[in-house]
């Protein structure tokens, strides 16, 4: 996945956000727990904002500092209870009409009353085909992959429960392509957070 990141360096990703991202074991060596990526986020931070809870355990036991607001937040998408427009056809694993809504508008990181998002839905009713299918093409849907519903799972945290292992697996890899693709925008537009969330007081 990352063996080949040449701009990791330039990114701001040290072993402590990459152990974060591929969710892999912690280094044992406690410097750069605090380093801050360039869009400023500790690896503490970005284990709340992916929903790694034993990294949060480690990073948190060991001291590391993150905004806990990002532990909370549940993701994009509007709160619709009642809405059958766009999770309906997520229940039944409708990949054609979930487009079309799209399409036509509709979100695809709208919630139901539970908090989850279609995604979320097609993990859970096991759609797995098209749960891939939005997997693969997160970023054309604008699908937000780190999502939490009310149970504070994410699509990917409901897939290893369910013991979807290689599904889990997808998700962690589309995870893992979309906080890179971030980080490049933030490198390309000249933008490091990093140097100015250190120099504040």
């Amino acid at each position: 996945m990352l063996e080949h990141m040449e701009d990791r360096a330039e990114l701001g990703l040290n072993d402590w956000h990459l152990c974060v991202l591929l969710d892999v074991i912690a280094p044992l060596d406690p410097v750069g727990m605090n380093q801050r990526d360039l869009a400023g986020d500790t690896p503490l931070d970005m284990a709340y904002r992916l929903s790694r809870r034993e990294r949060m355990d480690t990073l948190e036991s060991l001291g590391a500092f993150g905004d806990r607001q990002f532990r909370d937040w549940p993701g994009l998408g509007t709160f619709m209870p009642h809405d059958k427009y766009i999770h309906q056809p997520a229940r039944y694993g409708n990949v054609k009409i979930l487009h079309a809504r799209h399409q036509l508008g509709g979100s695809l990181n709208d919630r139901d009353v539970l908090g989850n998002t279609p995604l979320h839905l097609l993990v859970t009713h096991g759609h797995l085909k098209a749960a891939r299918y939005f997997i693969t093409h997160y970023a054309r849907y604008g699908l937000d992959l780190y999502a939490k519903n009310s149970d504070g799972n994410t699509p990917r945290n409901i897939a290893q429960l369910q013991g979807e292992h290689a599904l889990a697996q997808a998700l962690l890899n589309a995870e893992v392509d979309n906080s890179v693709r971030a980080l490049r925008v933030w490198r390309e537009m000249g933008l490091n957070h990093a140097g100015a969330m250190d120099a504040a007081p």
